[in-house]
């Protein structure tokens, strides 16, 4: 099975079969939840999943039930009004319909009435891939076993800073990178912020490479208050 990569995306070898487990479930028409901690890179993962013949179909998470229901069928070209009174008869829509999958990101923020519902698209063979923190199975797994065993569990773990001196190498040194990661303490989102800057900072210098003096300067002004 093919499947869609960025270019920039990290050759991390866990990530790459995650990708395509993500694909073999969700083309059966199976589910997914993708776990990590803060700053591991869920966010990331969702935008690498891109089936050519599925269509997305991404959900706010802080919606409540009624304005979620309406959320796919509007994603889907449907005329939909969020309302409590036309709830059911937009879920008996929703699993009569194929071709889309259903991404949502932050699921530890889905408000918990909406579970139900989402057991019902799931049981319809549309495919859901979840992405949240571990909370999100803790919680799956006391009040909703039979959910959770319809889901695959893909647990993201931080990309070795090995990966990251490779992504960089006509950018920056690998000293400053083993420097950006370790203040960082491993938080992807927080990583790819720093180096950024370095990169710019490092233009604006007419600097061929970020060095570690570079990045220790950038570095600086968070030390305090974001990385120590």
């Amino acid at each position: 099975m093919t499947y869609d990569r960025k270019e920039d995306f990290i050759n991390d070898g866990r990530r790459i079969s995650y990708l395509r487990s993500v694909y073999t479930r969700i083309y059966s028409g199976q589910s997914v939840l993708v776990e990590g901690a803060y700053g591991y890179g869920k966010t990331r993962f969702l935008d690498m999943i891109k089936p050519k013949k599925l269509m997305p179909v991404r959900l706010e998470s802080l919606d409540n039930k009624h304005e979620i229901l309406a959320s796919i069928l509007h994603e889907l070209d449907y005329d939909a009004i969020p309302s409590h009174w036309r709830t059911s008869t937009h879920l008996k829509k929703i699993c009569t319909l194929s071709g889309f999958f259903i991404i949502i990101d932050e699921a530890n923020d889905l408000d918990r009435r909406v579970w139900p519902y989402f057991k019902r698209i799931i049981d319809s063979a549309i495919p859901i891939v979840f992405a949240g923190l571990p909370k999100v199975r803790t919680y799956l797994a006391s009040e909703h076993p039979d959910i959770l065993s319809r889901l695959k569990v893909l647990i993201l773990y931080p990309i070795i800073v090995e990966d990251f001196i490779q992504k960089y190498k006509t950018e920056i040194m690998p000293e400053a990178i083993e420097q950006i990661y370790v203040a960082t303490k491993g938080d992807m989102r927080k990583f790819e912020e720093v180096c950024t800057d370095c990169i710019e900072e490092a233009k604006e210098l007419k600097c061929n490479l970020v060095d570690i003096n570079l990045a220790l300067k950038i570095l600086q002004p968070n030390i305090q208050s974001d990385f120590i």
